[in-house]
């Protein structure tokens, strides 16, 4: 931990705008970026992106101080940085393991966006790794601890709506038969991160909150391939 108390972050894929060619959603700089680097708990010291060059042009695009801010292009540099506490990783599901298992072995805490990786498999190799090394790890689902949820959730635990016998959620996936070039891995299935398993995923967390519960669904694909 820094001198300051702040938990230094190792950011895992804030990447610089490529001129003229949007490339992936960017979810580093919107979902997480306007947090970690205003909050009072959290201080990012370094990037790492495909390249330390790239690292450094976010760096530079997103006003850091290269001072204090270092670009890496490898996970084993971020590992290896012994100034790193938390290791933040926000890039395609596919490489979520790639990008934090150097860092889980060298025992630092990780963040991991969700889905935690491909497929389960993967995902409980993960799992098994960070409980053999014994690390703390945050899976990025919290839409169960927002307040519309909490309030919820507060309402029918103290019976403001009666007993609840059942629930209905009805959601839709955003777009069309059409997909974005820069998001094409959307719907390449071995990617393991898409609208149904990101935005399924999220809507379970934000119902149930992690309890058990029986389940009746019903799918309709609109948009056949």
């Amino acid at each position: 931990m820094a001198a300051s108390g702040k938990i230094r972050v190792g950011f895992i894929g804030l990447n610089a705008p490529y001129p003229g060619a949007p490339t992936g959603t960017n979810w580093a700089a919107q979902a997480h970026l306007p947090y970690l680097r205003t909050s009072s708990k959290y201080e990012i010291v370094a990037l790492q992106n495909s390249s330390a060059e790239r690292a450094a042009k976010a760096v530079e695009a997103y006003g850091f101080d290269p001072e204090k801010v270092k670009a890496y292009g490898t996970p084993e540099d971020i590992a290896n940085d012994p100034n790193i506490d938390l290791v933040v990783s926000s890039i395609r599901v596919d490489r979520h393991g790639g990008s934090i298992i150097p860092s889980i072995k060298a025992n630092k805490d990780v963040f991991v966006e969700w889905p935690i990786e491909a497929n389960y498999e993967k995902a409980k190799e993960l799992t098994d790794l960070v409980r053999q090394h014994n690390v703390r790890n945050v899976v990025g689902l919290q839409g169960g601890y927002g307040a519309v949820a909490t309030k919820v959730r507060s309402m029918i635990d103290n019976g403001d709506i009666g007993k609840v016998e059942s629930s209905t959620f009805i959601g839709k996936a955003r777009g069309g038969g059409i997909v974005s070039e820069h998001i094409s891995y959307f719907v390449d299935r071995k990617v393991g991160g898409n609208l149904f398993t990101i935005g399924f995923g999220h809507a379970m967390e934000f119902i149930t909150k992690g309890d058990p519960l029986q389940l009746r669904i019903l799918e309709r694909v609109a948009n056949p391939a």
